[in-house]
Parts: C-alpha cells; sequence; structure tokens
C-alpha cells in the first residue's frame, strides 16, 4: 500500500461487477451473530481476547512439568543510497531498521511423574508469537499504514506488524491439531494468512481432514501486514473492508513414503460487515463478491530408498477457470555420487477477482530445467544445468474470411511461441573450515541475453566462532525491446558473522556495487540476534 493519507480510487479502476456474490449464510443485520462479534473483535483487541482465553486454558490445567520459554530477538539495519530516475540525478538514503521478537511459551501440558518432557503422541500445547517493527531514518519515509499508523502517530515512519500469533495444540485426545489466532499457511503453490481458527483430525486411515476460517489479514487493519495480499485492489475501500475466509482440506496421514494434501479455500467481501465504508464512488457500504477461490494440490513421493523422490504442486482458480500455477519435477540419485534434478514450472500473475486486472490477457511463464551433480570427491562437486522457457501468446487474430452458417465472419486465433533458452556450470569445494562455490551462467533468447558469474567463500576461524564471507559477482544484460537496458553490474561483498556468547550472534555484511550507470553505490546491512531459552521444572 503507498504511504500518505488513504487513497481513493475511481469507478473506472475496478470490475463494474462482481463476478459471484457471497454466500448467503453470511449475510444478516450489520455487527449481528457470530460473525458481527468476530469483525468487532478484530485486529489487536481481538487477538488479545483470543491470547487471554487460551493463556487461561492453558492455566487452570495441571501445572506443567517443565514449560519452556523461548524468546529470539533480531534487529536488522540496511543503509544505502538511492538514485532518483530524471535529470537532477537525486541521491535518497535508506537508513532502515527493522526489529522482530519471537516469543514462544512450549511444554504447557504436564509431562508423566519423573519426566522432563511429555512424549509427543500423548498431546502439545504452546504459544507461539511473532512481532516485527519497521522504521525508516532516511530521506525516503514510508509512514504506517491506516489504522496501524492512527496507533503508534507514526508521523516519523514506523509501523508495527504482528506475524503471526496463535495457541497451538498437537495431537490433542490422540486425534486432534488445532491453531487459535493469527496464522499463516503454505498449501503447495498456495499461501495465505487469516485471523482465526485451523482443526485437523486424524483418522485410522492414514488420512487427516482439515477445516479453517477467519478473516483474511490486511495491511490497512491494526498491527497487519501486506505479505500475503493480492495485489489488485490494494489502496482502496475494498482493502480495508472485513473479508471473511473458509476453507477446508483432506491430507496423507503418518504414510512414510507419501506427503500429499488437496485444499480448498474462499475468501469473500460480505456487505453487513462493512456498512462502516464507503466505496470509492461515495456509496454506502461495500458491495459483497468473492475475492479469491483456489483449489491447491501439492504431492511429494520417496521411493526406491530415496533414490527417486518426485514431487508435484498447483494452483487452480476456480473464480477465473484457470490453472495458474505448476510444479513438477523429481530427484534422481543414479549412484552415490550422480544425481539429476529435474523441474517444470507455469506461473501466471494473480489478482483479487474484484480487480479490473483480470479483464486483460496476462500469459503465464512457462520454465524447463535440468542439472546433473556429480561428486568428484570429499571435497569436489561439480554441476551442469540447462534452461528452457517459453511464452505462448494467444489471442483473436483477423478474420480468415470464411463465413459460418449464420453468415457471419469467424476470427482466427494468432498464436506465437517466443522461447527462450540458458545454461550454467557450478561446482562447489569444501573442507572442514572452508567453503567455496563457483558459478556463471548465460540467457538468451525472449528477453535478451544476460550472462554473468559469482564466486563465493566462507572462512571459519577462532574455533569456528567467526565465519568471513567473501563474494564477487557481476553480470552483463541487453534487452531485446529497449537499447536503452543494456549494461554491466560488478560487485564485491565482504563481511563476517561472529557468535559473541552462546546463542547470540552478529553479522554484517558491506558490498561496493559498480555498473554502467553508478561510478559506486555502497550498501551496508547488519543483523544482530539473540536467543535464549529458559525451562521451568515443578519441585
Amino acid at each position: 500500500m503507498q504511504p500518505g493519507a488513504v487513497p481513493t480510487r475511481t469507478p473506472s479502476t475496478r470490475a463494474s461487477t462482481r463476478r459471484s456474490t457471497a454466500p448467503s449464510w453470511a449475510g444478516g443485520r450489520a455487527r449481528a451473530g457470530p460473525w458481527g462479534l468476530w469483525a468487532r473483535l478484530r485486529g489487536w483487541p481481538g487477538l488479545l481476547v483470543a491470547f487471554g482465553l487460551g493463556l487461561g486454558g492453558a492455566l487452570a490445567s495441571p501445572p506443567a512439568a517443565a514449560t519452556e520459554i523461548r524468546t529470539v530477538s533480531r534487529t536488522v539495519g540496511e543503509g544505502y543510497m538511492v538514485l532518483v530516475p530524471g535529470a537532477d540525478q537525486q541521491l535518497l538514503s535508506r537508513r532502515r531498521l527493522v526489529q522482530y521478537v519471537n516469543l514462544g511459551v512450549y511444554d504447557l501440558l504436564p509431562a508423566p511423574l519423573g519426566e522432563l518432557r511429555r512424549p509427543y503422541e500423548d498431546g502439545q500445547l504452546r504459544i507461539v508469537t511473532s512481532m516485527r517493527l519497521r522504521h525508516d531514518f532516511g530521506t525516503f519515509l514510508r509512514p504506517g499504514d491506516d489504522q496501524a499508523a492512527n496507533l503508534l502517530q507514526s508521523v516519523d515512519g514506523r509501523q508495527i506488524d504482528l506475524m503471526y500469533g496463535y495457541l497451538e495444540g498437537e495431537r490433542l485426545g490422540g486425534h486432534i491439531d488445532l491453531r487459535l489466532g493469527r496464522q499463516f499457511e503454505m498449501s503447495g503453490l498456495d499461501f495465505y494468512a487469516l485471523d482465526g481458527g485451523w482443526v485437523r483430525g486424524h483418522t485410522p486411515a492414514y488420512l487427516a481432514f482439515e477445516v479453517f476460517g477467519g478473516f483474511e489479514v490486511k495491511s490497512a487493519q491494526t498491527l497487519g501486514y501486506p505479505t500475503f495480499e493480492l495485489d489488485g485492489t490494494q489502496g482502496t475501500a475494498a482493502d480495508r473492508g472485513y473479508s471473511p475466509i473458509i476453507g477446508a482440506a483432506v491430507a496423507a496421514d503418518d504414510v512414510e513414503w507419501l506427503e500429499a494434501r488437496l485444499a480448498w479455500r474462499r475468501t469473500w467481501s460480505s456487505p453487513p460487515l462493512n456498512t462502516q465504508l464507503n466505496d470509492d464512488d461515495g456509496t454506502p457500504g461495500l458491495p459483497g463478491g468473492i475475492e479469491q477461490d483456489i483449489l491447491s494440490l501439492s504431492t511429494a513421493l520417496r521411493v526406491l530408498e530415496g533414490r527417486f523422490s518426485p514431487h508435484a504442486a498447483l494452483r487452480y482458480d476456480l473464480g477465473r477457470a484457470r490453472l495458474t500455477d505448476l510444479s513438477a519435477g523429481a530427484q534422481i540419485a543414479l549412484s552415490d555420487r550422480h544425481t539429476v534434478r529435474a523441474l517444470v514450472l507455469r506461473a501466471s500473475p494473480r489478482f483479487d477477482l474484484d480487480s479490473i486486472f483480470n479483464v486483460f490477457s496476462f500469459q503465464p511463464i512457462n520454465d524447463a530445467r535440468l542439472v546433473y551433480e556429480v561428486k568428484l570427491g570429499s571435497r569436489w562437486t561439480v554441476g551442469a544445468r540447462g534452461q528452457g522457457r517459453l511464452l505462448v501468446d494467444d489471442f483473436p487474430g483477423e478474420g480468415t474470411g470464411d463465413s459460418a452458417s449464420d453468415g457471419s465472419s469467424e476470427s482466427a486465433r494468432a498464436t506465437t511461441f517466443r522461447p527462450g533458452y540458458g545454461g550454467g556450470l557450478s561446482a562447489y569445494y569444501r573442507i572442514p573450515r572452508f567453503a567455496m562455490r563457483l558459478d556463471g551462467y548465460g540467457l538468451g533468447g525472449e528477453g535478451g541475453i544476460r550472462a554473468g558469474g559469482s564466486v563465493d567463500t566462507r572462512t571459519m576461524v577462532a574455533w569456528n566462532r567467526l565465519g568471513l564471507d567473501g563474494r564477487v559477482y557481476g553480470n552483463y544484460y541487453k534487452d531485446d525491446v529497449s537499447g536503452a537496458r543494456e549494461g554491466y553490474a560488478l560487485a564485491l561483498q565482504g563481511g563476517f558473522n561472529a557468535e559473541l556468547f552462546r546463542g547470540v550472534h552478529l553479522a554484517v555484511l558491506g558490498e561496493e556495487l559498480l555498473t554502467s550507470y553508478y561510478k559506486h553505490a555502497f550498501r551496508l546491512l547488519a543483523t544482530f540476534s539473540v536467543d535464549w531459552t529458559i525451562r521451568g521444572r515443578q519441585r
């Protein structure tokens, strides 16, 4: 979402009609019933209530024999200069600071007498949270978004996000897994974040069944963030509205040689929950309609004692009746030294079903890759790879002149294929305190020419408590559409990763970049992390 005041959008920038309507059972008077109650509790107050209920239930159980509390704090600082396009050649400074704080409380359920930990099959209960604070000290500030900006009064650019925070149970009663709170899910090629609940039931038939529901996490809400938000409606009234989400899945369970999951989810805009908002044209309330309707499938096998490992994943958009993403491949161990990996990819842009961008024709990218690796010994591994890319343009062409039975002229479809191709070579060298990777590549065809190479090294010293990193990489590019997009880049990187104390690390990386447009561009990145655990045992 763009910074500044609440953006607006003219009616011409959104689809004139919805693809479909919201489910009828989501209706009712505004803020009435369980959906209205949940809407009032959304954002940080709702999350606090959820955590209070979960923590109260945990404390109401018998005292835990050995509860573990783990915190991870990570501070990331970054500084560099950005050249503004134009004749003025103005430089803007970026001075960004990001703070992550993760807190986990584990083993809330009591362990058997005399045991430090509770067996996994007897059930586990834990609380897991992660928060992020972002701040920019440079000349190009990005203020907080919407409710978050109001909460923090972030005129100086601060933004606080709740990445995830939920009460999680595993094998409760021997058969139930659950999560309650803010959570995110990666289902093959599908991904989403929600404020709500998720439940999985295990069965003796080697199948697990899942159901989940809640509200989509958006950047405009308090403690929200835009990572999982679809393009196409950002910065609009629809982006600030409540969007319920429901779904279900079935997965293979406790099968050593198979991982498989088939899932469905739907997200929609519910008018009864958004009566307090005005549409972009000033109309009170927001129209209802399905925003996402996704079917996803993922599977991976491990056969022949792991020598053959095929895998596949897909995402099908039910709203557009289109296969948007596909990934399929396999790894074959020909011997202890020779390995072959093959991969086929298909990817296309995704937009909210309410976005006008769906009217345009976005052709997917088809990509195929083949990698062959050989271990020459205990120190050297070499590999070669090939890559092919195919873009297919399929659109109505001019009339053929042939007349149909009704007298009209049929229209032919013009199909063009735009291939790309390339390959590369790589080599790895490893000894106990030193590792090096060499890589070179070249790509041609559709898009132009790209070629480059890199050398990466890491050296461990001071009893393996200090790692020294070095890297040199360069590339050349030439666009086949615009002659102005031709040039080179050469970068020199150096840094270290030091273990100051057990669980306390400091990493610093500096880069000097030379390009066709920059005489020099220095960039500095630093990370400071603290990871500690406290475990208490009842006497």
